[in-house]
C-alpha cells in the first residue's frame, strides 16, 4: 500500500496544495482586473468535437518549419509584396483599399529581436487567386452559384477550380479551428433568400476576392495545408470532406504557434497588456452596436437609391418612344422628335457611364459600413479564443479536483473495505492516467494562452489597428472622390437638361407663334367676312 501511495502521492495536504497551485497559476497568469461575463460573451463557432475518427492528419506540412539566416531578412522585404487582385470586378470599389499588415507587423516585431537568429522560409510564400466568374447550378430543392477560381501556386502551377460560397464559409470555419486566436480574414455570412440576385452576387464577389487578396497576403494561411485543401481541383465537393479528421490538437497547434512566434517569448506580457486587449475587446463590442445602427440606415438608403434607379430608367424609357402623347400634341415631324430626343439620350448614357465607371456615394458607404461589421467580428472572433479558452481552463482545474478526489476516496479505505473488498488495481490505475491527461491538457493550455496574448498584443491588434486606420483614410479619400464625380455628373446632366430645354423652348416658341399667327389670320377673316 505504501509503494502504491508513492506512485500516486495521494494524501490530504498534497491534493489540497495541487489544487491551490493550480488555481495560483492561474490567478497569476491570466488574472483579469475586471472579469468579463462568460455567459454574455459569443464565441466564434467550432466544429463538433464528439465523435471524431482520431486520424494522423496533419495540416501544417514540414516545409512550413524550415528557417532561414535572420541576417537575409532584409532581402524578402521587396520580396514580399502583399498580393492584390480585382479579378474582372468594377476597379473602384472601396473594398479593394482594405489590406492587412500583418507581415510588416510582424517582421517588426522580428527584427527587434535580440536573440532570434532564423525566420520562417514560409514568409517567402507566394499564392495568386482570382475570383474570375461564377455560374447557377440546379440542384435537388434549389439553385445555386458556384464561383470560377484560378490561380497560381507558390512553384509556378497553375490551377482552376469552383467552389460554392458555403464551401467558403467551410473552408474558413476549418482555419479559425485550426489557428485559435489568430485573425482569419471575414466573409458576409450566408444568406437564404435573394442570394441569386445580380447585385448581391457581385457584392459577395468582392468580398470573396478581398478574402483571397487577405490570405494571398498572410504566409502562414496562404502555405497552410487547408488552404492547398480547398484549392486542391480533384477535390469536387469539398463541403463533404470528413473535417474532424483535419482539425489539429491543442499541443500540435501549440507546436506550431510557439515555432513560428518564437520571438514573442522575450516580450513583456503582465497584467497591463492582458487589460489592453480587454478593453480593446469592449470597444470592438461597442462599435459593433453603433455599426449596426449604420447599416440599418445605409441599407434603406442604398434600397430607396435602387428605386430611384428604376424611376430613371421608366422615365428615360418612355423619353426615347418617339410617338410618345408628349411631343404629339404638336404633330412634330420624326426628325424633330428625334431631334429633341438627342440630349435626353446623352442625359442616359451619362448616367450609365458614371454608374459602370464609378460607385457612388451609397454604394461606396454600404460597402465601408459592412466591411467594418465583418472585420470587427473576425476581431471578436479571434480576441474571444482566449475567454473560451480560459474557460475551458478553469473546468480542467475543477475536473482534476473530482478526478484527485476519486482517487483519495478509492486508496484510503476503512477497515471494513480492506476486510471485505479486494483494492482494484486497474481502476485506480485508470484514474491515475486520468489525471496525468488533464494535467498535461492544462499545461498545454495555460501556454497556448500566454502565446495567443503575445500574438493579439504584439502583433494581431496593431496589425489590425493600422489597417482599420487606412481604410478610414481611403473611405474619408473615396467619399470626396465620389462627391467629385456625382458633381461632375450632374453638372454635365444639368448642361444637357438646359440644352434639352432650350430646344424644347425654341421649338414650343416656334409653334406658338405659328399659332399665334394663324389665330390671327382666323381674326382677321373673320372681321372681313362680317
Amino acid at each position: 500500500m505504501s509503494i502504491l501511495k508513492n506512485i500516486i502521492k495521494i494524501d490530504s495536504n498534497s491534493d489540497e496544495s495541487e489544487e491551490e497551485n493550480y488555481n495560483n497559476q492561474f490567478s497569476q497568469s491570466f488574472n483579469i482586473s475586471t472579469p468579463l461575463k462568460l455567459d454574455k460573451i459569443h464565441f466564434p463557432e467550432s466544429f463538433n468535437n464528439n465523435n471524431f475518427n482520431k486520424q494522423n492528419v496533419s495540416l501544417y506540412s514540414e516545409e512550413n518549419s524550415n528557417r532561414e539566416s535572420i541576417s537575409n531578412i532584409d532581402d524578402i522585404d521587396n520580396f514580399i509584396i502583399p498580393y492584390k487582385s480585382k479579378g474582372d470586378i468594377l476597379e473602384d470599389s472601396i473594398i479593394y483599399q482594405n489590406n492587412y499588415s500583418f507581415i510588416n507587423v510582424y517582421l517588426n516585431v522580428l527584427k527587434s529581436s535580440k536573440n532570434i537568429t532564423t525566420y520562417p522560409t514560409i514568409l517567402k510564400f507566394k499564392l495568386e487567386i482570382n475570383l474570375k466568374d461564377f455560374i447557377f447550378e440546379e440542384g435537388n430543392f434549389f439553385n445555386y452559384c458556384k464561383y470560377n477560381i484560378i490561380g497560381k501556386f507558390n512553384d509556378g502551377k497553375e490551377f482552376s477550380l469552383s467552389r460554392r460560397y458555403s464551401e467558403f464559409l467551410l473552408y474558413r470555419k476549418l482555419m479559425v479551428k485550426n489557428w485559435p486566436g489568430l485573425l482569419i480574414h471575414p466573409i458576409p455570412p450566408k444568406q437564404t433568400f435573394g442570394n441569386l440576385d445580380d447585385g448581391f452576387i457581385n457584392l459577395r464577389k468582392k468580398f470573396l476576392q478581398q478574402f483571397f487578396n487577405r490570405i494571398c497576403a498572410t504566409p502562414h494561411l496562404s502555405s497552410s495545408n487547408e488552404t492547398k485543401l480547398f484549392l486542391d481541383v480533384n477535390t469536387e465537393k469539398f463541403n463533404e470532406l470528413p473535417f474532424e479528421i483535419y482539425e489539429r490538437s491543442l499541443s500540435d497547434i501549440y507546436k506550431i504557434y510557439s515555432g513560428y512566434f518564437n520571438f514573442l517569448f522575450e516580450k513583456d506580457l503582465t497584467n497591463k497588456e492582458k487589460n489592453v486587449i480587454q478593453n480593446f475587446y469592449l470597444t470592438l463590442l461597442k462599435a459593433k452596436e453603433k455599426f449596426e445602427s449604420l447599416s440599418v440606415i445605409v441599407t434603406e438608403a442604398k434600397n430607396i437609391q435602387m428605386e430611384i434607379r428604376n424611376l430613371r430608367k421608366i422615365f428615360y424609357e418612355n423619353a426615347f418612344m418617339t410617338e410618345n402623347s408628349y411631343y404629339d400634341l404638336f404633330n412634330f415631324t420624326k426628325e424633330k422628335k428625334n431631334y429633341l430626343n438627342k440630349n435626353t439620350i446623352e442625359v442616359n448614357l451619362t448616367e450609365e457611364t458614371y454608374q459602370i465607371k464609378y460607385d457612388n456615394i451609397y454604394t461606396t458607404y454600404f460597402e465601408w459600413i459592412n466591411s467594418e461589421l465583418i472585420n470587427i467580428d473576425a476581431m471578436i472572433e479571434a480576441i474571444s479564443t482566449i475567454y473560451k479558452f480560459n474557460e475551458n481552463f478553469q473546468n480542467k482545474i475543477e475536473y482534476l479536483k473530482e478526478l484527485n478526489e476519486n482517487l483519495k476516496n478509492l486508496t484510503e479505505r476503512n477497515w471494513i473495505n480492506k476486510f471485505f473488498f479486494q483494492l482494484d488495481l486497474n481502476e485506480i490505475q485508470n484514474k491515475i492516467n486520468q489525471i496525468n491527461q488533464i494535467k498535461e491538457d492544462i499545461e498545454i493550455l495555460k501556454k497556448l494562452i500566454d502565446i495567443i496574448y503575445r500574438i493579439l498584443y504584439y502583433i494581431e491588434i496593431p496589425a489590425y489597428k493600422k489597417d482599420q486606420y487606412n481604410f478610414y483614410i481611403c473611405f474619408v479619400k473615396k467619399m470626396f472622390q465620389d462627391s467629385e464625380h456625382e458633381t461632375e455628373k450632374h453638372n454635365k446632366i444639368f448642361k444637357l437638361f438646359n440644352e434639352h430645354c432650350n430646344n424644347i423652348y425654341e421649338v414650343f416658341k416656334e409653334e406658338r407663334n405659328k399659332l399665334k399667327k394663324k389665330l390671327e389670320m382666323n381674326i382677321i377673316k373673320e372681321e372681313k367676312n362680317e
